[in-house]
């Protein structure tokens, strides 16, 4: 049960300012002012959208309270503003960070420690949830890197290779039809930790994916950096293949864009999305019990079947047949999911991002 952090006098407030709003739209209208206010910073696009609607929405409903969205930035960016204002970048909730940043906010000490006394719904998280990250954010979606191909352009992709030597499999018509992302995208690092293993390497051996890197660039038609910037691309059928987080790749194949999705034969990488609350939040208390919300049975119901991404905690059985055979669902799904050492990701992250600003300049 979630649990509201109103002080009694704050609470007989709002109750009978409640009460004396009758004239008004919204009995929300009168709390405008008074009502406490949680800064949220999170995605935009379509996500935005989705999120609104099945999370903050009914959290502003349930516990009289008024949240600001703030859809800036990507999850390293965000972390970047954590850092560059000693964690008072201005958001309560950073609602979309990935493992990297969790714990550099560990090993920096600019996010709050969080345990079932903040948070009391993590007791349902995943095992690996407690594996993949430490205790300073909470892992409330999981995904998956997978290609996905204009079906009516190009055959279906089979191997990681199609991606990165796509001349080999489709010829010169897939010049300018390939999308890379910026490494500031974690999108952008699995997919290259998946080049460096076509070719003996992997997340502790990166030299490899900077050749295969190189060698792909002259195919390329689009680099962006925010997932939700690619997306146009896909529709207007400028980019014919790219990788791309299985979440929104379903959900754009579900929007009956011409795409298909899969998993190539070499396998695939997990992410678990994270949230955490900086150490200068204004509003830490109604951010936690934010996070707490996000784990909350019934809206990750709400928000993962909307999303087409998988939950963050392992005990709810019913859903859709066509969901669970896609997503994560159960332990023996999770433990064939593999993840990188993200500890690996954080330190050498900048170095990457360095050398691939090299090869593209």
């Amino acid at each position: 049960m979630t649990r509201t952090f109103l002080h009694p006098s704050r609470r007989r407030f709002l109750q009978g300012a409640a009460a004396a709003s009758a004239s008004f739209a919204s009995p929300l209208v009168i709390s405008a002012r008074a009502a406490e206010t949680l800064v949220v910073n999170a995605y935009g696009g379509e996500f935005q959208e989705i999120f609104l609607k099945t999370t903050v929405a009914p959290f502003e409903k349930k516990f009289g309270v008024k949240i600001t969205y703030d859809d800036a930035g990507s999850a390293s960016e965000d972390y970047a503003k954590i850092r560059a204002t000693r964690g008072a970048p201005g958001f309560d909730v950073a609602a979309e960070l990935t493992p990297p940043e969790i714990i550099l906010g560990a090993k920096e000490k600019l996010l709050e420690p969080i345990t079932e006394k903040e948070v009391p719904n993590l007791k349902h998280v995943w095992k690996k949830s407690r594996e993949v990250i430490p205790n300073t954010g909470i892992v409330h979606t999981y995904q998956y890197t997978a290609l996905i191909w204009n079906k009516k352009q190009i055959d279906k992709p089979g191997s990681w290779a199609d991606y990165w030597m796509p001349g080999q499999k489709y010829g010169d018509k897939i010049k300018n039809r390939v999308m890379a992302f910026e490494p500031g995208n974690l999108l952008s690092i699995y997919a290259l930790i998946m080049a460096a293993k076509l070719k003996g390497g992997g997340v502790d051996k990166m030299d490899p994916a900077w050749d295969v890197l190189k060698a792909q660039k002259p195919w390329l038609g689009a680099t962006v950096m925010a997932s939700a910037a690619a997306a146009p691309y896909f529709e207007n059928e400028q980019i014919w293949i790219a990788p791309y987080w299985s979440a929104r790749a379903a959900y754009y194949e579900a929007q009956k864009y011409p795409i298909g999705v899969t998993i190539p034969k070499e396998g695939t990488i997990g992410l678990g999305n994270c949230a955490g609350v900086p150490v200068g939040a204004s509003n830490k208390k109604l951010a936690f019990e934010f996070l707490n919300w996000r784990l909350d049975k019934d809206v990750q119901r709400e928000f993962h079947l909307a999303y087409f991404s998988s939950p963050g905690r392992g005990d709810i059985t019913d859903w859709p047949q066509s969901f669970k055979d896609v997503q994560i669902t159960t332990e023996q799904q999770m433990n064939a999911i593999e993840f990188p050492d993200s500890e690996v990701i954080a330190n050498r992250r900048r170095d990457w991002t360095r050398r691939w600003q090299e090869v593209m300049a």
